[in-house]
């Protein structure tokens, strides 16, 4: 007798047809999907093939929308502290059997969200997660990477090998040599009513990044050209081997006219992809700002290198040429500094204990910009880029991914007010820099402040601070 999952196993073939019945009623549906994607990466149409799902307390709800847009968390404001986790949340908490959530994240480190994705898998959803390696091996068999790894073992026997849920880790780079894996990005075939969600963004799935951590995070819904080509490096990225570059633009499906442009690292002979907005810039003539002036808002967290060095001069030649350029960051080397010294520029770094430590400071990580005004042309033009990629050498060549908003004008507003705010509110300029604790370029401790270990760094603490 088989199992519902369509393989045979002594469970199966010792269940009753009463109880194979009753289980059924309260399974999900799977289908195949778009062609060249397997049948865990497609979106069910139909219902056809049910789904063993174990009893939850709360089931997913059919009717629920996933929200498109941009969302922003803030370490300091209650209502804003924690917002992507719950967003996460919301859409793994209402994904029905039989569907697929997808996961990469540089570190994942969180009791919380562990719990959400075991949740989901014990359902019937298949999970299937990739994080950094040294990170993974650091952290020990009690965090999240260890107590995800037997949990989402359970249950896979009856699967399909397509619908199983794992989490793993690649040589380094997954796509590539050399370098880090630094996504930070979520793909959901389904939840609720709403299909085809592609989630990314600066955060990590951490404590730290809810509780620590400026950070953005962006949602696509019932965008299925978008999903396919982010599934399409998804596939890639779990082969653990060298691909070419990736790069594509897709039509907005809620905006008219509008495009969504995506870019994966490493980058071989790609355009960078802030010089790929910045250079479109014309400073003066735009119709959709108070004095004419296109404005330019760059929240990016680390500068390094020729790279950062070189989108620091295309920036600062933007605000000579008269341009409304406002930048905050969390830390960037000296010459880019000295770059950008006539640039108002903000560092968003507080130091909240005797000296800087990466488990207690509040710091900027977004890694992206927004710009309002003449862009290629169009002086009603608007453009934001979101991504998890850091301006230096080393995240040209790590994984990393890189999404640009063409005209979206609500998405650029909201972002450039967002920058505004971290803005008004950073404490230092570039004349009091300071290094910031991460990543630590320079070791500043006092006896009995010594950092901790990854092992070490209390999540359930830092998580405990949402409630």
């Amino acid at each position: 007798m088989s199992n519902v999952w369509g393989t045979s196993s002594v469970a199966a073939r010792t269940r009753g047809i009463a109880a194979l019945a009753a289980l059924f009623l309260a399974m999900g549906l799977l289908v195949a999907g778009p062609a060249g994607l397997t049948r865990a990466d497609a979106v069910p149409a139909a219902a056809t093939t049910p789904v063993v799902a174990k009893k939850a307390k709360k089931q997913p709800n059919p009717a629920y929308v996933v929200t498109p847009g941009i969302t922003f968390n803030h370490p300091f404001k209650a209502k804003k502290r924690g917002a992507i986790q719950r967003k996460i949340i919301k859409t793994l908490k209402n994904v029905e059997p039989g569907q697929t959530v997808r996961v990469m994240t540089w570190n994942f480190d969180s009791p919380l969200l562990a719990g959400k994705m075991i949740a989901a898998h014990n359902r019937g959803v298949s999970v299937q997660i990739i994080m950094a390696r040294g990170l993974a091996r650091e952290q020990g068999s009690h965090r999240s990477y260890g107590v995800l790894t037997r949990a989402l073992k359970k249950g896979n026997a009856d699967r399909p090998k397509e619908l199983r849920s794992w989490i793993r880790t690649c040589s380094a780079t997954c796509r590539g040599k050399g370098g880090a894996m630094h996504n930070k990005m979520m793909l959901v075939s389904k939840s609720g009513a709403t299909n085809w969600i592609v989630m990314q963004g600066s955060g990590n799935f951490t404590g730290a990044a809810a509780v620590q951590q400026f950070n953005d995070w962006t949602t696509v819904t019932e965008n299925q050209a978008l999903y396919d080509g982010w599934m399409t490096m998804w596939n890639q990225a779990k082969k653990d081997k060298k691909f070419p570059a990736l790069q594509f633009t897709v039509p907005s499906t809620t905006i008219p006219g509008a495009t969504i442009t995506t870019q994966f690292a490493p980058h071989r002979d790609q355009v960078d992809p802030p010089l790929r907005v910045l250079n479109k810039v014309q400073c003066n003539g735009a119709a959709n700002t108070a004095n004419g002036r296109t404005k330019v808002r760059v929240a990016n967290a680390v500068w390094g290198d020729e790279r950062g060095a070189q989108i620091a001069r295309k920036v600062r030649e933007l605000h000579f040429q008269g341009c409304d350029v406002r930048v905050v960051f969390m830390m960037m080397s000296g010459k880019i500094r000295s770059i950008l010294a006539p640039v108002p520029a903000k560092q968003m770094v507080y130091i909240t204990g005797a000296t800087a430590n990466k488990f207690k400071d509040r710091y900027v990580h977004l890694k992206g910009l927004a710009v309002q005004g003449n862009l290629d042309g169009n002086p009603n033009g608007s453009a934001v880029l979101s991504s998890s990629e850091n301006w230096t050498q080393l995240g040209w060549f790590s994984d990393e991914h890189d999404i640009i908003f063409w005209d979206d004008a609500a998405m650029a507003a909201k972002y450039s007010d967002w920058a505004d705010m971290i803005f008004n509110t950073a404490p230092r300029s570039l004349a009091n820099y300071v290094n910031s604790a991460d990543p630590d370029p320079v070791v500043r401790v006092k006896p009995g402040t010594e950092y901790l270990s990854p092992q070490d760094y209390p999540f359930h603490e830092l998580e405990a601070e949402l409630n």
